[in-house]
């Protein structure tokens, strides 16, 4: 069976606004094990004359009893480890229905760019929470801001090739400034206790103006042999889009 779970890779217009002077605090930062934040579904990182902006979409519990509390968003700087953690507080009004999900988009300043080391990458938490299907970060080269986020699968393809099992996915990256970041394309190696093969495809976008054309790109990974591959049912995981498929008697089925 193939799902798709959905990765936002262009974000709606941001309706929420936070001033810069109430952001950011790189001394005292909140312990974000103590402090509820909203999750964090998608981020495009930019500079904004002289700041470093996240431009957000989070996830909130109960449309209309939750909201995000803007007047208390807080910026830490961790330079040591390379971090800048984001704490999103939530203000609810009611009792939260936890079946009523919905989305609000938010800007935030990370700080200024001569806050940030030359040549440094940075990863950006919110609530200090990441993992390896949902990363986001940036670094400055050279003066300039290069961000990186999952990359937008469109569709995977498992096949089998002579006795290689292949898994295909096709990648949309959008406008000029992006590109598939090759070098950090992380793959499981294996099939996990649950039968599953994780591969993690980063994006990489260079600051600045773009030009509008939909560009598409593809990798294509091995992920074992038929022949040693026990009977059973597996999926391949790619950037959160899952396809499933069934072994048996050496043969490979998709499962729909």
């Amino acid at each position: 069976m193939k799902k798709m779970l959905m990765i936002f890779a262009v974000l709606a217009a941001a309706v929420l606004a936070v001033a810069a002077s109430g952001c950011l605090g790189s001394g005292d930062a909140t312990d974000p094990e103590t402090v509820a934040s909203a999750p964090v579904q998608s981020m495009i990182i930019y500079t904004d004359g002289d700041n470093v902006v996240a431009q957000m979409t989070v996830m909130i519990m109960g449309t209309h009893s939750q909201s995000i509390d803007k007047d208390n968003i807080t910026v830490s700087i961790d330079a040591d480890k390379s971090n800048v953690n984001v704490i999103i507080p939530t203000a609810s009004s009611s009792d939260i229905n936890t079946m009523d999900i919905g989305f609000e988009d938010v800007i935030v300043v990370l700080g200024q760019k001569s806050d940030f080391k030359e040549d440094a990458y940075y990863t950006v938490t919110v609530g200090g929470k990441t993992d390896a299907m949902n990363q986001f970060g940036f670094e400055i080269v050279d003066g300039t801001l290069y961000s990186f986020r999952p990359a937008n699968i469109d569709s995977v393809t498992v096949a089998v090739d002579g006795n290689n099992i292949t898994a295909t996915a096709v990648v949309a990256i959008g406008g000029g400034a992006n590109s598939i970041d090759t070098a950090n394309i992380t793959t499981a190696g294996g099939f996990n206790a649950d039968s599953e093969y994780d591969i993690y495809i980063p994006l990489i976008t260079k600051d600045g103006p773009s030009t509008m054309e939909m560009k598409w790109g593809e990798e294509q990974f091995t992920i074992g042999q038929l022949d040693s591959m026990e009977d059973g049912t597996y999926a391949v995981n790619v950037n959160g889009y899952f396809v499933s498929f069934t072994i048996a008697g050496g043969e490979l089925t998709i499962n729909t």
